[in-house]
């Protein structure tokens, strides 16, 4: 007995130091401050967290259920963390831009080992230090010459679905948006002449998605979350510790070998410059010198996991919505051909892009209808006053769910139909700029959306010229009807099954 009671007392103890403690009592002032706030039924220690206990499937329509109906500002709690969900266009301007939320939020941790500590999860000085190295390799002189990369792998997809075309069979476009997203990640960031067969090249790119599926497995199981706890598993931590170690290699090697070339060789400048990587302008650069060996590895790593999902789903998303709205896709096909010509023989030049109005319309309203990259995370370091008059306390979490934001009909008459002229100068006039965020936005916007622009761009117009895309009996027959599965991105939940017919019967493409 005197054991028992000596343990009880040791326990009443260290609750009492961790009631505490400065941690405790800030995640306390967090929860008093924040209680008003809309929320849904929260529970001792889990808080919120049984709003995740869903199927994958069913995260996307689970999460927008509840900013639906709890509005546009909500918390959220997470065992010791406590969320703001701020989804009206002027606190989200108000958090972005401000001193006090530069900091990405804690839940980017899990997301290191995956995704490489690079823009997207560094904070502070390092992140600074990285953004300016990084930013001037993506100016729009260096990002004109990758047009050209993009156009040939946008008609190598187009070749891969003619071959499907000619079977006439139901397929799922989304793995083959996949691999042309890649393989221009691989040869416009890295490298610009790896050979496609190169087999340390097919195993990097093969591993991508692999990758990314193993941080969602381990997002909607929290027992695997730390590695400690992963590498537990029987099976899959072995798997992971490969394609990790895989990753890593691969792009070492790049990097060491590009890294050489650079020093030993240069360019003169009396000779024309062939077109170079990303990589190798970074290298180059005065900027770039200011990043150590190790810390090109992780910011290629860090751009490549990201550009990949977004860039593929993105991809995936346009040709599925141009299969259900035949009327879209004929409008997009004739501007392609007032802009390049009839029939698709004459490839993108980068000065085309500007002069493809409408389909960049239609690019934007597929990143505001499905929200690619639907949800952000910050920490407020200080107490930030919101112009809506709510004031989040230091320590919380803020989450941008742009699923809301981007289908406020506030600023979005009838958001649930698709309607690229939205973008037309003329009917963005007056809208919110940060109502429509698929980059985010403020000093830590991501620095690849223009690259990414021009990547959508000129892959529909490698692709929408020799092909035309249907929905297959028994598929949606409108957007609205899409059902939709949350990964890191937005894709289709089942997958994005097309029909593919060809044009017109073509010369060699290319």
């Amino acid at each position: 007995m005197l054991v028992l009671a000596l343990a009880l007392v040791l326990v009443a103890v260290a609750l009492e130091a961790l009631r505490r403690s400065p941690a405790v009592a800030e995640m306390r002032r967090a929860r008093r401050l924040t209680a008003k706030l809309p929320h849904p039924a929260e529970y001792p220690l889990l808080g919120t967290a049984t709003l995740l206990a869903c199927s994958q499937d069913e995260l996307y329509d689970r999460i927008h259920k509840v900013a639906s109906d709890y509005g546009p500002l909500t918390r959220v709690t997470l065992g010791h963390l406590t969320f703001v969900c701020v989804m009206d266009p002027r606190d989200i301007e108000a958090v972005m831009t401000s001193t006090k939320a530069q900091n990405k939020s804690l839940a980017y941790t899990v997301l290191m080992q995956v995704m490489g500590m690079g823009l997207v999860t560094l904070n502070g000085d390092e992140w600074r230090r990285h953004r300016k190295a990084i930013t001037p390799s993506l100016h729009l002189d260096i990002l004109k010459d990758f047009v050209h990369i993009f156009y040939k792998k946008g008609v190598g997809l187009a070749s891969e679905l003619e071959q499907r075309a000619d079977s006439a069979e139901v397929f799922d476009v989304t793995p083959l948006c996949g691999a042309c997203a890649n393989n221009s990640i691989c040869e416009t960031v890295m490298s610009s002449d790896l050979d496609d067969d190169d087999p340390d090249k097919r195993n990097f790119l093969s591993n991508i998605p692999k990758a990314l599926d193993h941080f969602m497995y381990r997002v909607f199981r929290p027992w695997f979350i730390s590695s400690w706890g992963y590498s537990l598993h029987p099976t899959r931590y072995r798997d992971y510790v490969k394609i990790l170690n895989d990753t890593n290699s691969f792009i070492q090697r790049i990097v060491r070998e590009k890294k050489e070339t650079v020093q030993k060789t240069g360019e003169p400048e009396s000779r024309p410059k062939r077109r170079r990587a990303f990589l190798e302008h970074v290298l180059a650069s005065a900027e770039g010198a200011a990043l150590d060996e190790n810390e090109l590895v992780e910011e290629v790593k860090t751009i490549v996991a990201v550009a990949s999902g977004s860039s593929m789903d993105a991809i995936a998303l346009t040709i599925y919505t141009l299969a259900i709205r035949q009327d879209i896709q004929e409008k997009v096909r004739d501007e392609l051909s007032g802009v390049l010509g009839e029939g698709p023989g004459r490839a993108v030049e980068h000065s085309d892009l500007a002069h493809m109005q409408y389909t960049e319309c239609v690019i934007k309203e597929v990143l505001r209808y499905f929200s690619i990259v639907p949800l952000f995370g910050r920490t407020v370091t200080e107490d930030l006053a919101l112009p809506s008059g709510f004031t989040i306390p230091r320590g919380c979490e803020v989450a941008f769910w742009l699923p809301y934001t981007h289908r406020d009909p506030k600023w979005y008459p009838e958001p649930d139909k698709f309607d690229p002229d939205r973008f037309l100068p003329e009917n963005s006039r007056g809208r919110h700029p940060f109502a429509f965020v698929p980059f985010s936005g403020g000093p830590r916007n991501c620095v690849g959306q223009r690259y990414a622009m021009m990547f959508m761009k000129t892959v529909v117009a490698a692709i929408v010229p020799r092909l035309r895309f249907e929905i297959p009996a028994g598929g949606p027959g409108r957007i609205e009807d899409v059902p939709l599965a949350l990964n890191l991105t937005i894709a289709v939940r089942g997958g994005a099954n097309i029909r593919v017919h060809r044009i017109r019967q073509q010369e060699t493409l290319g």
